[in-house]
């Protein structure tokens, strides 16, 4: 019925007044699903940060800071940020740490983040508890000054400008987002169904079918039985 196509918009919200209770049965489905995985499945993930500052940022006496200085400084930060990432750091957080993560689950729980044209380093840690992810922050902290000292010897002067804080609570997952985000695909993904539904249904249901598809007057009806 290639008229079906050819259909107002006032069918469009008959079809979905018909079918509101589909709709609302299957948006209220997956909210449910995701608050499921969101509220009791998925684990919470917590996150610290601590920002390191690489160079001399005071002088005293007769001592100057160049801008080539500067700019040197802010080049070695690109540098320091490989160093963060290696494997020799996320060792020594092993090292440092009470509860024994393994090394590749630490390497992955960091994530060094320099400032672009700045002499500013940020080291985050995640972790599965607040203290979890503050102590591997400032394991990892600790363990990159060291590290960086070792192989980099003539390097910058690397000092933590703003030590790691107790987060508060988790970065991930955001229930509220993902509730909303389950609204409106549980409702657009319905709409859809029952749009497909009836565009699939090639069945004729009222009088008004007839004449629109037929093109045959409808001569009488017989009235259902109560």
């Amino acid at each position: 019925m290639d008229e079906g196509m050819n259909i107002s918009l006032e069918d469009y919200f008959a079809i979905i007044k018909e079918k509101i209770g589909l709709i609302i049965l299957i948006t209220v489905v997956t909210v449910f699903v995701v608050g499921i995985f969101s509220f009791l499945i998925i684990k919470p993930t917590y996150q610290a940060s601590t920002t390191i500052i690489v160079g001399k940022p005071a002088v005293t006496g007769k001592e100057s800071t160049q801008y080539t200085d500067v700019m040197m400084y802010q080049n070695l930060v690109k540098t320091y940020s490989e160093i963060a990432k290696s494997t020799l750091v996320a060792q020594g957080v092993y090292d440092k740490l009470t509860d024994k993560i393994p090394v590749s689950q630490i390497a992955s729980a960091i994530t060094v983040t320099p400032q672009t044209g700045t002499q500013l380093l940020i080291i985050t840690g995640k972790g599965k508890s607040p203290e979890q992810a503050y102590n591997i922050t400032n394991a990892a902290s600790e363990a990159f000054t060291e590290s960086a000292k070792k192989v980099f010897p003539t390097g910058g002067d690397i000092q933590v400008m703003d030590k790691a804080i107790l987060p508060e609570g988790p970065v991930s997952p955001n229930k509220k987002l993902n509730l909303a985000i389950a609204f409106f695909l549980g409702l657009m993904g319905s709409i859809g169904v029952v749009f497909l539904m009836e565009y699939l249904d090639n069945t004729i249901k009222t009088e008004a079918d007839i004449e629109k598809y037929l093109q045959l007057p409808v001569l009488g009806t017989i009235p259902k039985m109560l």
